[in-house]
Parts: structure tokens; C-alpha cells; sequence
């Protein structure tokens, strides 16, 4: 499919949706939900929570579709995507879950050994990505937050610490303590596998 292919389908579903189409809804609701479910999931660990966050994503992206003008291809899910980061955000800070951290005394001495993403990313290499996501939601949820806002939406620190209102030092800190939690749960993982 070309990308001018995929900015049209995308203009057929936001004029469809924006005349209350059921058919075009859902077509977007399948279209999207599995991967908002991944990307909810990475946040929230209740699942409970997460069908709550998606039905609340899928109507504030309904009713606001409107505002959205497609630039190239994929990026009504990328809009659909924040949306779904910025409601579960939005639930964590609700349930004072921000600041949920382990000390970094409690990862062993020796478990130092994640200095950066090359190193991080060999480690991730040596597990299946469900064992791996079943380990990033082990992770405390503040630490979690900044890892997945981090490490897999690719925001800077200086952005995460706007949105979490938490100095820019603060989100790099935390982000390494998390790698370093992450490498620590990921080789207890493959020794229990021995």
C-alpha cells in the first residue's frame, strides 16, 4: 500500500466517523485496538483498567477526529496512540502511581551492567517479547512509565519531565534505575529457565 493509500483510508474513516458511521468506527476500532491494547498494557497492568482507559481513548478520538488532519501514512494510529498514553498517565497520576520506585539498593551489587541501549537491547535479544513485556510490567509503575515513555515511544527527557512534572534529571535517573531493574529481572528470568 503507498502512503498516499493510507492517508486516504484515513480520510475515508475521519469523514466517516465524523458522520457518526458505525461501520467506519469500527473499522477503525479493529483496525487499532490491538496495538492500543499493547501500548495501554505497557502503562497499566489491571486489565480492568486498560479496557476502561481504551473505551475512554476511542471516544475522546471520536469525538474530537474532527480536529485530526492526516500527514502521511499511520499517523491517525500515532494520534490514536497518545491519546491512549496520555489516558493512562492521566489514570496513574490519579492513583498516585507516579512515584512508585524501589531504591536502587535493592538491585544487587554486580547487577550494573546495562550502560547503554546496545547493551540493553542484547539482553532483550535472548527473550521472547511477551516474556519480556510480562517483565516491563514487573517493573514499579514509575519506573515502568519512564521506561515505555523513554525507551518505546522515543520521547526525550526533557518532554517526559514536563509531562510528569518532574525535573529532566529526575526522568534520566529514574530511566537508568529501571534499565537497571529491567537487566536484573531479565537474568533472574533466564536462570530460573536453567
Amino acid at each position: 500500500m503507498s502512503k498516499n493509500a493510507g492517508v486516504e483510508d484515513d480520510k475515508r474513516l475521519i469523514r466517516g466517523i465524523m458522520k457518526g458511521n458505525r461501520a467506519a468506527m469500527q473499522e477503525f476500532y479493529s483496525l487499532t485496538v490491538r496495538n492500543m491494547t499493547a501500548t495501554c498494557s505497557r502503562y497499566i497492568v489491571n486489565q480492568d483498567d486498560v479496557k476502561d482507559i481504551l473505551q475512554d481513548s476511542y471516544l475522546k478520538a471520536f469525538s474530537s477526529i474532527g480536529s485530526f488532519t492526516p500527514r502521511s501514512d499511520g499517523s491517525l494510529a500515532a494520534w490514536l496512540r497518545r491519546i491512549v498514553v496520555n489516558e493512562s498517565l492521566q489514570l496513574l497520576r490519579r492513583k498516585k502511581m507516579l512515584n512508585q520506585f524501589v531504591s536502587i539498593d535493592s538491585v544487587e551489587d554486580g547487577q550494573d551492567v546495562i550502560t547503554d541501549e546496545t547493551e540493553l537491547n542484547n539482553y532483550t535479544a535472548s527473550i521472547d517479547l511477551q516474556e519480556l513485556m510480562a517483565l516491563v510490567q514487573q517493573l514499579p509503575a514509575g519506573y515502568r512509565t519512564i521506561f515505555n515513555l523513554h525507551a518505546i515511544e522515543k520521547i526525550p527527557h526533557s518532554d517526559i519531565a514536563s509531562m510528569l512534572g518532574i525535573s529532566e534529571g529526575t526522568s534520566a535517573s529514574q530511566y537508568h534505575r529501571a534499565r537497571k531493574l529491567l537487566a536484573k529481572l531479565i537474568i533472574d528470568h533466564q536462570n530460573q529457565k536453567l
